[in-house]
């Protein structure tokens, strides 16, 4: 078994890679244009939830500079709800995600899709930005609305469909600074560096009522299990969730509450199933909350244990301490800043990570697989359940306002 990795240590380089901040904003030449000539933003937000919850951040700077402009939104179905609550957004399209990823038949859907957008987008638009994704596609998408200014990461086209590149990335960062290089290529330098989301309070309603149901009293330690991914490489054994939760039953006397979504139910079941203490009152969650409600639920938690997914960004968005599983995969991409309550927990180091593992060469190219047979292969299973608990253990010790533990 791989050994883990000085976790001080790692934490250090995550810092100064995710970040990139050492490079001075001084070498910016762009400037904003000024309001009156910028009154439509078409911004790109592709991805779900981890990818685009950053865009946030950006979406509001934008808003500070260009206050009087109209601000749509382009993203997929799965978070059509978070945008459609940004205070920043006024308008929500929906591009459908592709179901042929990596193949040549993806590059006649998405041909196809340009033909048809095509005459929705052209001309309607001043300005257009390409956040974090970088793929031919938006940048494409971006040239066929004819905007003046299209924003974004050099993606190789041989066409010029930007005209306002971002800072080359010469090693990997956070999707936060992807979206902050974008932003500096049209002279917005005001992007803060936290995740927000704001539940309403219709949402913590549903959530408090939701454990109220459950008999959840007020004073109860609450510590959320999120087992779940869009892959299942990804995912970490049940029987090694079901040990974690005993003992934060038996050595903690917690109410436990496993979130997910509607098909997680069966894993849910799986881990309560695998548990020894069969009086726990386990609350299940999955399917029951909405994107938002389930942000408001994961705000009444005193902590959080999950797979690196969407889970580990909304509880940092939330402020609510996380203690994230991460395999081989770099955690770059979605690390916190060292103000924010999260630890990340995994069982390899860089030298032991693989670049490859997918036994059928579709991580990274499509956007979820839920293959049962490649549970763990991800890396979780270098994971011991050891670890996560004195993770979690620190985190009830701590000081609520204490900073970001690795």
């Amino acid at each position: 078994m791989a050994r883990s990795p000085d976790a001080r240590q790692w934490g250090i380089r995550v810092k100064q890679t995710m970040l990139g901040a050492s490079e001075s904003n001084a070498t910016l030449t762009a400037t904003p244009k000024p309001h009156g000539e910028i009154r439509r933003i078409m911004v790109m937000a592709y991805g779900h939830i981890a990818d685009v919850l950053p865009s946030f951040a950006a979406l509001h700077a934008l808003r500070e500079t260009y206050p009087a402009a109209h601000i749509t939104v382009f993203a997929v179905e799965y978070v059509r709800e978070m945008f459609e609550r940004c205070p920043d957004v006024d308008k929500v399209l929906i591009i459908q995600d592709f179901k042929h990823k990596g193949t040549r038949r993806g590059k006649l859907e998405q041909l196809a899709r340009l033909l048809r957008l095509a005459p929705q987008l052209y001309g309607r638009y001043d300005m257009a930005l390409v956040l974090h994704a970088q793929t031919r596609f938006l940048s494409r998408l971006a040239w066929v609305s004819g905007a003046r200014i299209r924003a974004g990461f050099d993606d190789g086209e041989r066409l010029p469909t930007l005209n306002r590149l971002a800072r080359p990335l010469t090693t990997r960062v956070s999707f936060r600074e992807e979206n902050r290089r974008v932003l500096e290529a049209v002279g917005v330098t005001t992007m803060g560096t936290g995740l927000a989301l704001e539940p309403s309070e219709e949402d913590t309603r549903a959530a408090r009522d939701l454990l109220a149901a459950e008999g959840v009293t007020d004073g109860e330690l609450l510590i959320g299990l999120h087992p779940g991914s869009h892959w299942t490489c990804q995912q970490w054994d049940a029987a090694e969730w079901s040990a974690v939760a005993d003992e934060l039953v038996t050595r903690h006397h917690a109410r436990l509450v496993i979130t997910g979504s509607a098909d997680e139910d069966d894993w849910a079941r799986a881990i309560t199933d695998g548990m020894m203490v069969k009086d726990a009152r386990v609350i299940n969650a999955t399917g029951k909350t909405s994107i938002m409600q389930f942000a408001a639920l994961i705000q009444q938690l005193t902590c959080l244990v999950c797979v690196n997914s969407a889970a580990s960004q909304i509880a940092l968005a939330v402020r609510t301490p996380v203690v994230n599983l991460v395999g081989y995969e770099n955690p770059v991409w979605t690390a916190p800043l060292a103000s924010e309550p999260m630890t990340i927990v995994r069982g390899c180091d860089d030298s032991t990570a693989k670049e490859s593992w997918c036994p059928y060469n579709v991580w990274g190219k499509l956007s979820q697989c839920h293959r049962a047979e490649c549970i763990g292969i991800g890396g979780l299973s270098l994971i011991r359940r050891e670890r996560v608990m004195r993770e979690v253990e620190r985190w009830l010790q701590a000081d609520p306002a204490s900073s970001i533990r690795v």
